[in-house]
């Protein structure tokens, strides 16, 4: 559900705008970050996998839009995306890795004050580039899903509700799986896989049959080595939608949705170069969905204001730290708009950009 952001209580829509970045220390080369309430203290914290380093650094939000110091935790070889989820449902959130060195997912339990356990390991397919959470099962407990670039998989692990998964179940998709998103795109309340392919310009749709297992694969084109895909519903008619930045484009690529797990061709939107990572949110306030990409040879995020009928506008760029992988969107100062933060490889930062668009 879109989400009207408010700004001293009066309903705000004018072009996006963000404060210059501020940066904060990681572990040596990060790639991903994800956000949520660590420590639940009802700030926004951020956790970001540090691929150098096989660590995961942790950095408590303090409500303001700044953050603390980080503090590492130890994940399997190369980790390269992180999820967050409730794998144990004691209500204290915990970080799921994938190890793109290790053909691993590491599980680390959180302990509800911004601490995390010692990592467990679980084996994925060849080369996992990142993980996601859902329950596939329909059993009430959160499950994971890696796409594995090295074996053209992704490997589900259904989970027991106690923090410790099954083995793996390895289901066929593109060349070099990139990244994974699970929605019910179909809408027949099981969950789906959208899988971007990153040597073989397409996304790959598995539909879930509700009870962990998937269908094969339907592969639909992108523009050139697609990496992080999104799926929301950017036209506003409830069917969801798939957008995915395109590394050897400068672009982002969006497929509209027919409700039944169906896509129709792709449009192409200009961003920055070489752009790696996509999110979604409405930074502008006026009720429609906006998409903001990591430019990793540009130094910056490109944001396209949604038009609410699944077109977008021409593009703003906003500096960050140099190569931005990873991107995340969160409300760090807590004043309803929501805000963005990056994932800096080059720099070993996260660079922090406070939304100051104004009604």
């Amino acid at each position: 559900m879109t989400v009207l952001f408010t700004a001293q209580g009066t309903a705000w829509a004018a072009a996006p705008t963000f404060a210059t970045h501020a940066d904060y220390a990681t572990g040596d080369t990060p790639q991903a970050v994800r956000v949520g309430d660590f420590d639940k203290d009802g700030h926004v914290d951020q956790a970001v996998v540090n691929s150098a380093d096989d660590t995961v650094s942790v950095l408590l939000g303090n409500g303001d839009g700044t953050f603390d110091t980080k503090v590492d935790y130890g994940t399997g070889n190369y980790p390269a995306g992180v999820v967050v989820g409730d794998f144990n449902e004691d209500t204290d959130p915990d970080l799921a890795v994938a190890n793109l060195g290790g053909d691993t997912v590491s599980v680390l339990l959180g302990n509800g004050d911004g601490t995390f356990d010692t990592k467990v390991d679980y084996g994925t397919g060849l080369a996992p580039y990142k993980v996601e959470a859902g329950d596939f099962d329909k059993d009430g407990h959160l499950d994971l899903v890696a796409s594995n670039t090295a074996d053209n998989t992704v490997s589900v692990l259904l989970g027991n509700g106690d923090g410790t998964f099954d083995t793996k179940v390895d289901y066929g998709t593109g060349g070099f799986p990139f990244s994974i998103v699970s929605k019910d795109v179909d809408k027949d309340t099981n969950l789906d896989l959208v899988v971007s392919n990153d040597s073989d310009n397409t996304v790959s749709v598995l539909l879930g049959n509700g009870d962990g297992t998937f269908n094969t694969k339907t592969d639909y084109g992108t523009g050139g080595e697609p990496t992080r895909v999104q799926v929301a519903d950017f036209d506003g008619d409830t069917n969801l939608d798939i957008a995915v930045p395109n590394l050897d484009d400068a672009s982002v690529s969006v497929m509209l949705g027919n409700g039944d797990g169906t896509f129709d061709s792709k449009v192409d939107y200009t961003v920055g170069n070489a752009p790696v990572s996509l999110e979604v949110a409405d930074f502008d306030g006026d009720t429609n969905l906006d998409l903001v990409a990591t430019n990793t040879a540009d130094a910056t995020v490109s944001v396209l204001p949604g038009n609410g009928d699944g077109t977008f506008d021409t593009k703003a760029d906003f500096a960050v730290g140099e190569a931005p992988f990873g991107v995340a969107v969160g409300d760090f100062d807590e004043d309803s708009r929501p805000d963005v933060t990056t994932a800096n490889y080059t720099d070993d930062t996260v660079s922090v950009l406070l939304n100051t668009t104004t009604p």
